[in-house]
């Protein structure tokens, strides 16, 4: 029984580690002020990377079909402009926040993955021609050090692509991609071993999910060989005015695909109580209108998966269940119904 218990209370601890998520929407923040100085933002201490002016805040949210940050609070703003030159006012700037899930503050553990997940929209005003990182993982606050690294290039014709490196310009690019709509990016940084430059960064640019990550083949894997995030460290993230002009949104930071990317734990949906609009009556599920609906028992299972017109037929046994929406518009929404 002690042995039973013991496994008990290490299954809960380990779901309540893959439950915790960072997420920043900037929802409280106000509408054209700075980033830095909202909710523990800071700019860097890295001499050359602390010019221009901090990115401001926009009004309104991106949207991704499915993605569990989409469509809540609002955006920062990268400019241009900043960062276009690599002296005076419109010098590079970094503005960094460091992760943590409630009180904790995160660090990377030996053969974990760290999940950080976010929506940007590109503007055909960034510079051109070249690739300029504007998202990155912070390795260090005080040298360039970084151990995740996300470029992206606007050529002259209006050609988007994106690239990925742990610290250095030996660049994995992706495919074309469109200007002025949003993209979601899934940044992972793995630790796989005791080795000083073995861990993996990879890239997931708009994921299918409707699919598990490993059956995502819309994937960039970074090349190059760098010393690997030190396990003392405190993880942080970093938005970077170096002249790609962006609006970032929806940030989440966790140790899974599913809690990040999906709001799932262990197959529980993580329950939307300010809008759930989620009802039953008989063995019937009413949502609010056209989408997509799965089903889970109270174990974790997933007892169905269908679409929906707004009301779903089903012949599951009678008993409490958990739902997860995603409507036809992508918005996300969980709840528990009891069919009879």
């Amino acid at each position: 029984m002690k042995k039973l218990f013991l496994f008990l209370v290490v299954c809960v601890a380990a779901m309540t580690l893959n439950a915790q998520v960072f997420i920043e929407n900037f929802a409280t923040a106000p509408i054209n002020g700075n980033v830095e100085g909202y909710n523990n933002w800071y700019v860097c201490l890295k001499s050359s990377d602390n010019l221009g002016v901090s990115p401001k805040v926009g009004e309104g949210a991106l949207f991704y079909t499915g993605y569990y940050g989409s469509n809540i609070g609002n955006v920062a703003v990268l400019d241009s402009l900043i960062g276009s030159t690599a002296t005076g006012t419109n010098g590079q700037r970094i503005s960094t926040k460091v992760i943590t899930y409630g009180t904790d503050t995160v660090v990377v553990a030996n053969e974990t993955k760290t999940y950080v997940a976010f929506l940007a929209k590109i503007s055909i005003n960034s510079k051109k021609s070249s690739l300029r990182d504007f998202f990155t993982l912070e390795g260090s606050k005080t040298s360039s050090m970084t151990r995740g690294r996300i470029f992206a290039k606007v050529t002259s014709a209006g050609v988007l692509t994106f690239g990925v490196t742990k610290n250095t310009t030996t660049m994995t690019e992706s495919s074309q991609f469109s200007l002025d709509v949003n993209h979601l990016f899934v940044l992972v940084y793995e630790t796989v071993g005791t080795v000083a430059s073995d861990d993996i960064v990879t890239l997931y640019i708009d994921p299918d999910l409707s699919l598990p990550e490993a059956s995502q083949t819309n994937k960039l894997i970074a090349a190059d060989s760098q010393t690997d995030y030190g396990t003392s460290n405190k993880f942080g993230i970093n938005l970077r005015q170096r002249g790609i002009g962006a609006q970032i949104g929806g940030i989440r930071v966790g140790k899974s695909w599913d809690s990040v990317v999906l709001g799932i734990i262990s197959g529980l949906s993580q329950v939307n109580k300010d809008n759930n609009g989620i009802s039953s009556f008989g063995k019937t599920i009413v949502t609010n209108g056209l989408g997509n609906v799965k089903v889970f028992n109270l174990a974790g299972s997933e007892m169905m998966n269908a679409k929906t017109t707004g009301k779903l037929e089903t012949s599951l046994q009678k008993g409490l269940y958990l739902v997860r929406f995603i409507g036809a518009d992508g918005k996300t929404a969980s709840g528990k119904v009891a069919l009879d």
